[in-house]
């Protein structure tokens, strides 16, 4: 990637970095956009994981739906209607059941993941996300495999690998903000604290108090092929009630069919607490592997042709998945810009009500998008 000056750096191409370019660009904002990203491709936790030996496999590894507290409106209302129109996604009525610690059938629990309405991304949840960055491709640039850990500012300006040089930065998540970052990254400081000091900003300064206060929230999703179709009818998603989550620490099985009568299985393991920092992720990570396999035949009892097929089921890993969660009250929108520093945030975090939650990604991707194009 050639060394370049750019107007504007997004760090992150989910569901509320790619919404918030195409729209900064529909809405006639000629500066230059880089999008940087640590996936593979575009997603986020709206990713679909693809495997090289295996072209027609596609398994939506992250949240398996878009979903809403409430009908979108506004010009929310019109990006989801622009998607449904293009085929990307459709209203999602697949079957949701409940489990609970009995290991019972149940009714599902009364979640915010679940009381609104909710969409699916067709065929996959990463084609909603590759859609959007679509949208805004004219002078849009996007480079993926770049994981940024630590942040530079030069003489006002973001300074990024590969020599690009940015005048303003974009926060599509809040590892680069928040205090977990000490052990993440192994930082003495917060990094975006460390590259803007504190008092340069009063914006900037409030807006990352408001983030110090935000708990994170920790995913470890197991993704398992099963080589044969169960005969059992299947819902999409299992979700453990409460009590059932603390006994298993776990939150959901979610489903998905695959070509030549195969099924995709994702299993979203609860974190237990443990310190993650470069050096234990690993052992963390074949630690909840384990556990989450070892879990799948008592949690798919009431499906028994499933069960059956759990001993030769084929792990494709974890992916670890953290995220803050977002307080009630929503981060004030003037936070969202600090004009004098040139950073601005968006994310399911800024606004919703749990991790995960489709309408905080995508509503604070186009409210910041009109702050900085006003």
């Amino acid at each position: 990637m050639p060394g370049r000056d750019v107007d504007l750096v997004v760090i992150g191409a989910g569901l509320s970095g790619c919404p918030f370019a195409a729209a900064l660009r529909n809405k006639g904002w000629s500066g230059t956009i880089q999008i940087l990203e640590a996936g593979r491709g575009p997603g986020g936790r709206s990713a679909t994981r693809r495997r090289r030996d295996d072209p027609l496999w596609r398994l939506d590894h992250g949240t398996p739906t878009l979903s809403f507290q409430s009908e979108p409106s506004g010009p929310l209302r019109e990006l989801m209607t622009s998607l449904e129109q293009r085929g990307v996604v459709r209203v999602d009525h697949d079957p949701v059941v409940g489990l609970n610690h009995h290991g019972a059938v149940v009714e599902p629990p009364d979640h915010p993941l679940l009381r609104g309405p909710r969409w699916r991304g067709i065929p996959t949840m990463a084609t909603v996300v590759e859609t959007l960055l679509s949208d805004g491709t004219n002078s849009v640039d996007a480079c993926f495999g770049e994981r940024i850990q630590t942040l530079s500012r030069v003489d006002e300006r973001w300074v990024f690998p590969g020599g690009i040089r940015a005048s303003g930065l974009v926060l599509s998540g809040t590892l680069l903000a928040h205090p977990r970052s000490l052990a993440m990254l192994g930082w003495r400081n917060v990094p975006l604290r460390e590259a803007v000091p504190e008092g340069h900003d009063p914006v900037l300064d409030q807006a990352l108090a408001w983030i110090a206060g935000l708990n994170a929230s920790v995913r470890w999703n197991l993704m398992v092929e099963f080589a044969g179709m169960a005969s059992d009818p299947l819902p999409r998603q299992i979700w453990l009630t409460p009590r059932a989550q603390q006994q298993f620490a776990v939150e959901r099985i979610v489903l998905q069919r695959q070509p030549q009568g195969r099924l995709g299985l994702v299993i979203h393991g609860l974190d237990d607490g443990a310190l993650i920092t470069p050096e234990t992720q690993p052992e963390l990570m074949n630690v909840q592997e384990q556990r989450l396999l070892s879990l799948l035949p008592e949690l798919l009892r009431p499906w028994p042709s499933l069960q059956r097929r759990v001993s030769s089921a084929r792990s494709l890993g974890v992916m670890r998945w953290g995220a803050a969660q977002p307080l009630d009250e929503g981060m004030p929108k003037a936070l969202q810009w600090c004009r004098q520093a040139r950073v601005g945030f968006c994310g399911d975090w800024i606004a919703g009500s749990g991790f995960g939650m489709a309408e905080g990604a995508l509503q604070s991707g186009l409210d910041l998008a009109e702050l900085i194009a006003s």
